[in-house]
């Protein structure tokens, strides 16, 4: 017998049927779809409705009547609220296998031929995040200042005691941070805090909205010398992060330890989350594209030089392009600081209307890692122009690489040789890939 349709805001229960991409569970009530967050799938859960619309309907689990053997006790308790995570109640090798699968069910829903063996790259899923933004709002009814991850699906902050995933320089002053807000002269204007970390030390970027006192000022200083961190200040844009000891403040920096290289960053540029894992997909693109010293490789959205550099230690010749002119400088400036000759940077918008125009000239291969909206239009130019032999693409986003694989594996006339998802964003529903693809014949 079908239950019974629920009257609006009444829970009921119901037995979870599947996940979907973003981690809620999903459940069906005469006829009608429900997504459930903090439900897994095969567990029985009194639903409790949250909103919706005509064509399906949201709640939360209320309470889990029978779990599922793959659900466990989460490591934090701000978890359900906190937006920062959304799987810790899965069990850790549970949560690459549905990452994996949302990669191939994208993937073969753009009619994309799969590899029969999917590399998975995993590291330790705790105390992983080097770059966070933390949210700080006063909020007097709550006690004072808040500082920590928005809540999710809200604009609320989740105040945060600690957090099991970000980098340890951090975790341990997280309570700290809202007492040293609440000291300023301007606690209310203080709404985030950008985190940092490198292997030579943390910075943390204050953004403050009106201008701070010497006091403040002195305030920040004296954290950052007790605390060890490095204290920067964010008047308006990215570009005016300034460390408040100019003189005494180091640039951060990574390594790629494969490659001898060591890779310096501003506390506002781009780096991968994940050191551990960005290193293993930099290992694994080089170890797939195999270039040798008579190889010309091309670098696309090549950022910092994270791939391009690793590449020029055995490539004869490397050209990384990148839309962000800052990003280009540095990515130069790291070549020269590792003693890298033969590695070029240049800027070029790659999602330019006039990308069609633009000649890069002959590559044998290619790495591309683009954001998040993909790179169709530059993969166009680049196989109809460059014709690489081998193309290495690097992913944050499963529908936009499926997008361009059944491109890449149609017109473009390659074929998708091999595949891997990496955990960058443990506890998270963020899937990170590679795929190589390698000339049709």
């Amino acid at each position: 017998m079908a239950p019974a349709v629920p009257k609006p805001r009444e829970p009921f229960e119901a037995r979870i049927e599947g996940f979907t991409h973003d981690g809620r569970g999903v459940t069906r009530v005469d006829g009608k779809v429900w997504f459930v967050e903090g439900a897994l799938p095969d567990e029985k859960v009194v639903v409790r409705p949250t909103g919706g619309k005509r064509s399906y309907s949201l709640g939360v689990a209320e309470s889990i009547l029978e779990p599922s053997a793959s659900r466990v006790t989460p490591h934090c308790t701000a978890f359900g609220v906190c937006g920062g995570c959304a799987l810790q109640h899965l069990e850790y090798p549970k949560q690459l296998s549905f990452k994996k699968a949302n990669v191939v069910e994208n993937l073969e829903g753009a009619g994309v031929t799969v590899p029969e063996k999917i590399l998975e790259l995993q590291a330790q899923p705790w105390a992983y995040r080097r770059r966070a933004r933390l949210g700080a709002r006063l909020v007097p009814k709550k006690g004072g200042v808040l500082v920590g991850f928005r809540e999710r699906n809200k604009s609320f902050i989740t105040p945060l005691s600690s957090c099991p995933v970000i980098h340890p320089s951090v975790d341990r002053v997280l309570v700290k941070i809202a007492d040293l807000i609440s000291q300023l002269t301007i606690p209310d204007r203080i709404p985030q805090i950008e985190v940092a970390a490198g292997e030579n030390g943390t910075a943390l970027v204050f953004r403050h909205l009106s201008p701070l006192t010497p006091g403040d000022r002195t305030i920040l200083r004296g954290f950052g010398t007790q605390e060890q961190l490095l204290i920067y200040t964010q008047e308006k844009g990215p570009e005016t992060a300034t460390p408040i000891d100019p003189g005494a403040t180091p640039e951060l920096f990574y390594t790629l330890k494969a490659f001898d290289l060591n890779i310096s960053f501003s506390v506002t540029h781009f780096i991968q989350v994940n050191g551990a894992i960005n290193e293993l997909i930099v290992e694994l693109a080089v170890d797939w594209l195999a270039p040798d010293k008579d190889s010309q490789v091309l670098d696309l959205f090549c950022g910092l030089g994270n791939f391009s550099l690793a590449l020029a230690r055995r490539a004869g010749r490397v050209l990384g392009v990148e839309g962000d002119a800052s990003l280009v400088k540095k990515a130069g400036e790291n070549a020269a600081a590792n003693g890298v000759a033969n590695a070029e940077f240049e800027a070029q918008d790659l999602f330019s209307d006039a990308l069609s125009d633009w000649d890069p000239g002959t590559f044998s291969h290619v790495l591309v890692d683009p954001p998040r909206s993909g790179a169709l239009e530059a993969l166009k130019t680049i196989c109809t122009k460059a014709a690489p032999n081998a193309l290495a693409y690097v992913s944050c986003n499963p529908a936009t690489l499926a997008r361009d694989a059944a491109y890449l594996t149609g017109s473009g006339g390659y074929r998708l040789a091999s595949l891997a998802v990496a955990d960058m964003f443990p506890h998270t529903t963020h899937v990170e890939s590679a795929a190589l693809f390698v000339r049709a014949p």
